[in-house]
């Protein structure tokens, strides 16, 4: 399993919309960080999974909306301090920047590869 670091900046805070799964302050992280990582048009979100815990839910929107879905997990270690912080964002509360690692596949790492290789190909001929 490989564990990626995400860092929930003051600007991710500053700019994330409380109560939305795609533009909470959890999400653009998430996004910075991946968008760094692969060149691909990801789309995160942070959905409820069951009343009391969040999950990541995260897809490549080329060609379309939420074309190719990938699986990966926030890490288990983590999740009571995400459900905090995105309870107490979504309610209003003051909330400080913090850290939290999600989880991949190598399978998911290689299949995030070969569809940036595939998209950057298909670029180069649309130019």
């Amino acid at each position: 399993m490989n564990k990626i670091k995400i860092q929930v900046k003051e600007k991710h805070i500053k700019d994330g919309t409380p109560e939305n799964c795609t533009y909470c302050a959890v999400a653009l992280a998430v996004n910075d960080k991946l968008t760094e990582m692969f060149k691909l048009d990801f789309e995160p979100r942070i959905v409820e999974s069951g009343n009391v815990h969040y999950a990541l839910r995260l897809a490549d929107n080329k060609p379309s909306a939420y074309q190719t879905e990938f699986n990966t997990q926030i890490s288990m270690e983590d999740q009571e301090t995400v459900n905090d912080f995105v309870y107490d964002f979504d309610t209003g509360k003051d909330v400080n920047p913090f850290e939290f690692n999600i989880e991949f596949t190598d399978t998911i790492i290689e299949k995030m590869k070969s569809l940036e290789k595939k998209e950057m190909e298909n670029f180069k001929i649309n130019k």
